[in-house]
């Protein structure tokens, strides 16, 4: 037997009652668990095997990764229920995810900022567009992408007032200091405060990531950057970003 704690990531139907889900845990990466049942009252995985739960999980060896033995809920996220949107935001997360976490990963540090983001999609504490960029820039930086948020690459410059961010080479220089002979297909202008903001993300403690200020042009920016920087380095399409992009387009701060 194996017993660990983990997200459910995705469900996959298999018969008429029985479904794979897809665990996220801290020590094991990613493991595929058959739920014998699953669609039964009876089912031993009950609301800890549904999509999103945080739950522990007594696992047995199957032909195909695991099988589930028994589960207890830890954390349901029950908000989630309320926001279709929130709810293809945490699924454009699984996506991620599933894509790039290796077999058999040590994945403590992205079980805990999934885990956060999906707290703070629950309660609504922060905008889901804030959320979105916050995962997608640490993610980026856990996965070896960290961003160069140092210095101007030209003059050294800290903090200039304006600067260019460059998503392919993953640093920024002052606006005057951009050389014309150099064609980067995605620049993005910002100011000071946007990349303060980036700094913030991929350098602090979890504990305060979520929780900064900007105008909402800084904003804009902040989250413009996130989502291409880990779009470039991932190489791959999200259909549920596609799906939350167009459940968002109504929502206050999206």
């Amino acid at each position: 037997m194996l017993t660990v704690k983990g997200v459910v990531l995705t469900q996959r139907q298999v018969g008429e009652q029985d479904q794979y889900i897809d665990i996220l845990t801290d020590e094991y990466g990613v493991l595929e668990v058959l739920v014998k049942g699953a669609k039964k009252l009876t089912s031993k995985g009950g609301p800890a095997a549904q999509l999103f739960a945080y739950s522990t999980f007594c696992l047995r060896p199957a032909k195909r990764g695991y099988a589930l033995n028994s589960a207890e809920p830890i954390r349901i996220f029950y908000g989630l229920r309320n926001s279709v949107s929130a709810v293809a935001l945490a699924s454009y997360f699984s996506q991620v995810i599933q894509f790039a976490v290796l077999p058999q990963a040590c994945t403590q540090e992205i079980q805990r900022l999934f885990l956060n983001s999906l707290h703070f999609l629950s309660e609504q504490t922060h905008p889901q567009a804030r959320i979105k960029a916050v995962f997608e820039l640490r993610m980026a930086s856990l996965l070896g992408f960290m961003p160069d948020v140092v210095m101007c690459r030209y003059c050294g410059n800290y903090l200039p007032a304006e600067l260019c961010f460059s998503v392919e080479q993953g640093g920024f220089c002052c606006r005057d200091c951009l050389p014309e002979s150099e064609t980067y297909t995605q620049i993005i202008p910002m100011p000071a405060a946007a990349l303060q903001a980036i700094r913030h993300v991929v350098l602090r403690d979890f504990e305060r990531i979520f929780s900064f200020r900007l105008s909402d042009a800084a904003e804009t920016a902040f989250r413009h950057f996130a989502e291409a920087f880990l779009l470039y380095h991932m190489d791959h399409r999200f259909p549920a970003l596609d799906y939350y992009k167009a459940m968002a387009q109504e929502l206050p701060g999206s």
